[in-house]
Formats: C-alpha cells, sequence, structure tokens
C-alpha cells in the first residue's frame, strides 16, 4: 500500500474516538489485556460461556479487529497506520477463539479479515524495523 495520507489519518482518528466512546470497548479493551486468560478455545468456552461478560468483551474486540482488518484489506485505510499503532497484540490473544468459533458455527469465513490483516503483519513488522 501507498504512503498513508492525511485521508487515512482522519479516518484513524475516527475510528478511534468511535472506540474510545464505546464504553463496552473501553471494558473489553482492558479486560482482554489485563485478565483474559485461556490457554485455549476449550479453556475460553469454558471459562467465558455464552452471555458471560468475559464472553461479550471478546466478541466486541473481535468485531473491531473485523472492521478494521475489512478497511485494511479493502485498501481502504493504511496497514502501515493499523499496524504502527496496534500492531498484531490481539490477534495473538484471539486467533484459537476465532479458530474455535468457526468449526463450532459451520463458518469457515469468521473474522477472516481480522486474521487475513494479522497475517500480513508479520511481513510488515520485518520490512519496519522498531523505530527505537
Amino acid at each position: 500500500m501507498s504512503k498513508p495520507t492525511k485521508e487515512d489519518a482522519s479516518l484513524m482518528l475516527q475510528l478511534i474516538a468511535m472506540m474510545k466512546k464505546d464504553k463496552v470497548y473501553q471494558k473489553a479493551e482492558i479486560w482482554t489485556f489485563t485478565q483474559y486468560k485461556a490457554k485455549d478455545y476449550e479453556e475460553f468456552k469454558k471459562k467465558y460461556p455464552v452471555g458471560s461478560e468475559g464472553y461479550g468483551y471478546m466478541a466486541n474486540m473481535l468485531g473491531y479487529g473485523e472492521l478494521v482488518g475489512t478497511l485494511v484489506n479493502n485498501e481502504l485505510l493504511s496497514e502501515d497506520l493499523v499496524y504502527d499503532l496496534f500492531g498484531g497484540m490481539l490477534w495473538e490473544k484471539a486467533k484459537d477463539v476465532v479458530h474455535g468459533l468457526r468449526k463450532d458455527w459451520g463458518r469457515p469465513r469468521l473474522y477472516e479479515n481480522f486474521e487475513l490483516m494479522a497475517m500480513k503483519y508479520s511481513t510488515w513488522a520485518e520490512s519496519h524495523p522498531p523505530k527505537l
């Protein structure tokens, strides 16, 4: 993708503003990075059954991941901006859950844009070393 534009930056700021206004997202983000503990999908289902607060938080984070992934994969938002800000940290926590949900629900494309964006991150990171 080409160099990020002012339009990319504007869209990114709009997305961040939307996330910051969303009280559930705020709680979900904190929960995901401070309290979420499941070594695999089976443990996730036991600890966070459908209808639980934890399940809702994970669903919220996955939804936002899919939204951003859809924009990035369709070249409507600069992957450079997204990867530079977010990296691939959420996917590592979520991938077992996504793969398990796909199997359980029989929906092989569930959160596919999120996963594709995450897969491309490692290639991006190799060509963009840390700035410091």
